[in-house]
């Protein structure tokens, strides 16, 4: 949005102001400035006419002669050179060139496919034409110097950012990058700025800084990732490998970790940490938007979109607006990139960038799955577009070691790509997750049309092949009752809980559409949501011990635990108002002790935490399950067992239109309108993502 005057009135664009002529105050840039093709330098200042001043208010010279000069000598000191130009000149990619011939992915439909291959023929410029340092010029805003410098200010905290990271990646399972790659990325960050910097010296490392951002970023084909961090060196820095890290350091502040960086009482303590969590954002923010205004995208700002977009998560909720839209603009970079494909081995591109890839393609494509279910919006990506493999695999070792350790980690093995030694993994989680995926978004798709029977035949076939694709995964991957009392980390084992339920939910969601054609799918259907609510109450018993886990046993409520208890108390509250059995052949007891332990979980999440935004909804949540259980507790009904037979069951359903009428609309019944607006992202959690 532009900015205003103090008459109220729009403000106009820089290139319009300093012109004198009118402006429409379009954004993110003015028709006038687009059709004078200068876009990039089109902004809105915010405040245009604003001059610095000592003072707020006008002072005589005499005035200012008596202000003491130390305090006049510490302002000056602070301010920028006094050469500054009122804008940086960089060099970065020509606006003529680049908008009409962008770099990136073309596809074998696009316009140049005719020509690929054809060594003769450059109808698209090469890296190197497409940016020539000194003969193509475009100016960055003022605005954004300071920004930046306020940005690499930051690195004066590197001491905690760097315990941080080193932190998350001892305890996630699921870090895109390797650790290795991040932790000597880190290590040059912290070569950057000296103890005795001068805002003047800072100042003109930030230009320099801008300047290598602005070049235009080539892999080198033949480069190791144990190497790669060797590309950054000093003034080589780039504003998309700050932003990354600032953005994992959010993420990793707020799971709790680096405890002595934020000392004092819990209350204190949890602020602080999402203060400087906030401030991780905004950076992150500032560098991507500076990026898109300097260099093409590339790999590195792929990794700073989608490490931004769960930072973005965590601190504001996935449907919440900026993240939604920093999840269009990820899955624009994946296109662009050409993500989504796969890489052949004719493609110069080194191992460990393959291997990234497609471990970061996979966890998008995960999340753009499991947002498009809850918040029934449309999938970003669709898998009838993408060819692009899982990840192998192998350890992070091996991705960024020499070609005999990736030689001997590929010896080990098998024909689909898992290792022969059961060992776990980050990239096995990878593997994992993109393998159940794509049958979500084929239940997405049924699910948008009515279900006749050729639909239901195609559910049903959906669930077949999801049950053969899991039982397909090495069994030591598999959730098992005894993984809670083994030796393995908590990450691991919060991992093997989290890719069960994803399986589990599959089926759930099949069910509950079968339920709309087929009555007999409701045993299922209740079948599953038990194994469902079982299996996220397991995760509940560990959380009071086990801190890290607090906010995944939130997240598993949200996405999976509010479905499925919804499900089972609805079905216990219509068997008592209609007196027909639950065709559901597990203890009634039982499910009654498991919904009342849920409901305790969910008093415990409507306290006002700091990172719980939705604690009121939670509290109207809470209230809802206990009015229904004190009515099914307080009934005087007798009530059938589904042990009685299922002919008794089928008579009771054919009997009774009300069940069935209520039953279908079980998801949306009386009391669970809350579900409706509950915001369900701000409670997700990327620990599994």
């Amino acid at each position: 949005m532009s900015s205003r005057r103090r008459n109220g009135q729009a403000a106009s664009c820089e290139p319009c102001r300093k012109d004198k002529v009118r402006c429409d105050h379009e954004t993110p840039s003015c028709g006038r400035c687009q059709k004078r093709n200068i876009t990039s330098r089109c902004f809105y200042h915010p405040a245009p006419l604003t001059r610095e001043m000592d003072s707020p208010t006008p002072q005589s010279r005499s005035q200012q002669i008596r202000r003491p000069a130390k305090e006049r000598s510490r302002r000056e000191s602070l301010r920028p050179p006094s050469s500054t130009p009122s804008s940086v000149e960089i060099s970065i990619r020509s606006p003529e060139t680049d908008q009409s011939l962008p770099p990136g992915y073309f596809g074998p439909t696009s316009f140049v496919s005719a020509f690929s291959g054809d060594s003769g023929c450059k109808l698209l410029p090469s890296n190197d034409e497409t940016q020539v340092p000194g003969n193509s010029h475009s100016m960055l805003p003022s605005y954004w110097v300071p920004e930046m410098t306020k940005l690499l200010g930051i690195l004066s905290e590197v001491s905690t950012i760097e315990q941080l990271v080193h932190g998350f990646y001892g305890a996630s399972q699921s870090a895109i990058l390797p650790n290795l790659l991040t932790f000597d990325l880190v290590t040059e960050m912290r070569g950057i700025l000296e103890k005795d910097e001068t805002p003047q010296t800072i100042y003109k490392k930030t230009t320099q800084i801008l300047e290598s951002t602005a070049q235009n970023f080539q892999m080198p084909p033949d480069i190791k990732g144990k190497d790669f961090h060797r590309l950054f060196r000093g003034t080589k820095m780039r504003l998309e490998i700050i932003g990354l890290v600032y953005a994992i350091a959010g993420r990793s502040c707020i799971f709790g970790l680096a405890h002595d960086r934020f000392p004092g009482h819990a209350e204190a303590a949890s602020a602080a940490r999402f203060q400087f969590a906030r401030r991780m954002l905004t950076a992150s923010n500032n560098a991507i938007h500076v990026c898109k205004l300097l260099t093409p995208v590339n790999d590195m700002t792929s990794w700073l979109l989608h490490e931004n977009m769960l930072l973005s998560c965590m601190l504001h909720g996935d449907s919440s607006s900026p993240t939604w839209h920093r999840l269009g603009e990820l899955s624009s970079c994946i296109f662009e990139v050409g993500l989504h494909r796969d890489c052949h081995k004719t493609e110069n591109i080194p191992t460990f960038l393959r291997e990234i890839r497609r471990r970061l393609f996979a966890a998008f494509y995960h999340s753009d799955k499991n947002m498009a279910t809850f918040f029934g919006r449309p999938p970003h990506v669709s898998w009838r577009y993408c060819d692009c493999k899982p990840p192998l695999d192998i350890s992070e070792d091996a991705i960024v070691g020499d070609d005999q350790d990736l030689e001997r980690a590929m010896e080990e093995l098998d024909n689909d790509g898992w290792n022969v030694h059961p060992t776990f993994r980050r990239t096995s989680w990878y593997r994992v997750r993109y393998i159940i995926a794509p049958f979500r978004e084929e239940i997405l798709e049924l699910s948008l049309r009515p279900v006749y029977s050729e639909a239901a035949e195609r559910l049903k076939d959906i669930s077949f092949r999801c049950t053969q694709a899991w039982n397909s995964i090495p069994e030591h991957l598999r959730y098992s009752a005894s993984d809670w009392k083994s030796s393995h980390p908590v990450g691991v084992r919060v991992m093997l809980i989290a890719s069960h339920l994803l399986y589990l939910y599959n089926h759930f969601l099949i069910q509950r559409l079968l339920t709309q054609h087929d009555p007999s799918a409701e045993t299922e259907l209740l079948e599953v949501s038990s194994k469902i609510l079982s299996a996220v109450l397991i995760l509940g018993r560990q959380q009071e011990s086990m801190i890290d886990i607090q906010r995944d046993f939130n997240s598993m409520i949200v996405l999976c635990g509010f479905p499925s208890a919804s499900t089972l108390i609805k079905a216990l509250q219509t068997q008592v108002r209609t007196g027909h059995p639950v065709p559901y052949t597990g203890s009634r007891a039982e499910l009654i002790r498991n919904l009342s332990v849920f409901i305790s979980h969910i008093d415990a999440m409507a306290r006002p935490l700091t990172f719980n935004i939705n604690h009121t909804l939670f509290e109207r949540a809470s209230k809802v399950f206990t009015n229904i259980l004190d009515e099914v507790l307080e009934s005087r009904l007798p009530v059938s067992s589904a042990a009685t037979g299922a002919a008794e069951i089928e008579a009771g359903m054919r009997t009774s239109a009300v069940f069935e009428e209520d039953w279908s609309s079980s998801w949306t019944a009386e009391g669970m309108e809350f579900l409706d607006t509950l915001e369900f992202g701000a409670v997700f959690d990327q620990w599994v993502f």
